[in-house]
C-alpha cells in the first residue's frame, strides 16, 4: 500500500475502485489464514494481501514444502549479452548437507518446481541456516548476476529509492 500510495498509483481511479472492491469482496476465507505470516505491516495492508490471497487463491498450487506455484504463462528471458556460459563448481559441504541437498532436489523434482538439465549454465547451492535453525536452500547466482545486461525499468527504481525515499 505505501509503495502504490509513494508513487501515487492509488490516486488514479481505476485503482482505487479496485483496491475498495477488494476489500468488500466476500471469497471464501484460506484455511490457514490465522497462521498466515505476512510480515510486520500495518494492519490495513494485511487486510488487503489477505483479500488478494482470496480472491486469487485459484492460482495458486500448494506444493509440501514449496513455495507456491503460480499457474501463469509468464515467459522470464535473462539477457546475458555474449557472454560465455557460466558452470561453476558444486561446493564442498558436510556429509549431512549432501545429503540435505539431495533430498530438497529431489522434493523440487517430484513437485515440478525443477526439472533436470543438460545446459551449459550451472551454479552451486548454498545452505543457510535459518534462526529456528532449520536449513534454507539457496542458489548463488552472482556469477550470473554480473554478466546479467540490466533492465532499465530497474535502474529507475533504484534511483527512486536512492533519493531519500522511504518504505517505512
Amino acid at each position: 500500500m505505501q509503495l502504490l500510495e509513494m508513487n501515487g498509483e492509488l490516486e488514479r481511479a481505476h485503482v482505487a475502485e479496485w483496491v475498495a472492491k477488494l476489500k468488500k469482496d466476500d471469497a471464501a476465507p484460506l484455511t490457514n489464514e490465522d497462521s498466515l505470516d505476512i510480515g510486520e505491516i500495518r494492519l490495513e495492508e494485511r487486510d488487503l494481501v489477505v483479500a488478494l490471497l482470496r480472491q486469487y487463491a485459484n492460482i495458486v498450487e500448494k506444493k509440501k514444502g514449496c513455495p507456491p506455484l503460480a499457474q501463469t504463462e509468464v515467459v522470464h528471458h535473462i539477457n546475458t549479452g555474449d557472454a560465455a556460459p557460466i558452470m561453476m563448481r558444486r561446493r564442498r559441504h558436510a556429509v549431512s548437507e549432501n545429503a540435505i541437498i539431495d533430498k530438497e532436489v529431489d522434493d523440487m523434482l517430484q513437485d515440478g518446481v525443477s526439472e533436470e538439465g543438460s545446459g551449459a549454465w550451472g551454479f552451486p547451492v548454498v545452505l543457510v541456516r535459518k534462526k529456528d535453525g532449520s536449513v534454507r536452500f539457496c542458489i548463488d547466482y552472482c556469477a550470473l548476476n554480473a554478466v546479467t545486461v540490466k533492465d532499465v525499468w530497474m535502474k529507475r527504481w533504484r534511483l527512486s529509492m536512492t533519493r531519500g525515499d522511504s518504505l517505512a
